[in-house]
């Protein structure tokens, strides 16, 4: 082989080798980027666990399962669930109400038929005499 073939191959592969220390150059960033995220997770630095879900589902580079989750943990704090109702019934007291209701009713209603029957009865024979006491009459 000739000297140019040499510098060739040489120039060829410090070629490849700067473009490779370039790619670990720009992948050690990203790890000295997540490493300090999480030791500022770890020691309490980052401000709430909110933001911290925040920015996990925010992360394009986050797969799609971290993202659910931590979508999913953040959703009850980002919003608020409808106000819930407890409504509390004593069922005896209910029985006892309607019971009382329905004897006013049927008071009202007795009363009504005996009104009724009352003008409808025939007057009464009177003891002293009279027209209406004597059949003969």
């Amino acid at each position: 082989m000739s000297d140019v073939d040499y510098e060739h191959k040489f120039q060829e592969i410090a070629r490849l080798q700067h473009k490779e220390i370039e790619r670990l150059d720009i992948e050690l960033a990203a790890l000295r980027a997540e490493n300090q995220r999480l030791l500022n997770w770890i020691m309490g630095d980052e401000p709430d666990a909110l933001l911290a879900l925040q920015r996990v589902y925010s992360d394009p580079k986050t797969n799609e399962n971290n993202v659910i989750k931590a979508a999913a943990s953040a959703l009850p704090f980002e919003r608020g669930k409808p106000a819930q109702v407890v409504v509390q019934v004593d069922f005896r007291e209910r029985v006892r109400n309607a019971r009382l209701r329905q004897l006013e009713l049927d008071k009202a209603e007795w009363a009504r038929q005996e009104a009724r029957l009352d003008l409808d009865a025939e007057p009464a024979p009177t003891i002293l005499g009279g027209p209406e006491a004597d059949p003969a009459a």
